[in-house]
């Protein structure tokens, strides 16, 4: 059900840490555009943590544990 958000989410999540990595490589960046792309990246991993939450009730949800008794 999320699966596609959660690896939309992934994906923005490792390119954000590829341009802060080069970025900091280089050490040519002004401070506050790292700290806006590290802003982002949290955000981003707070977004993946709910959703990932959320999938993993609606996983549990769905299963009928009555089939195993």
């Amino acid at each position: 059900m999320y699966k596609d958000q959660i690896r939309q989410l992934e994906n923005q999540h490792q390119q954000l840490d590829n341009q802060i990595d080069t970025l900091e490589k280089t050490g040519i960046y002004e401070d506050t555009r790292i700290q806006e792309l590290k802003k982002r990246r949290l955000l981003i991993r707070d977004q993946l943590s709910d959703l990932r939450k959320k999938q993993w009730v609606h996983d549990h949800e769905t299963v009928n544990f009555q089939d195993y008794e």
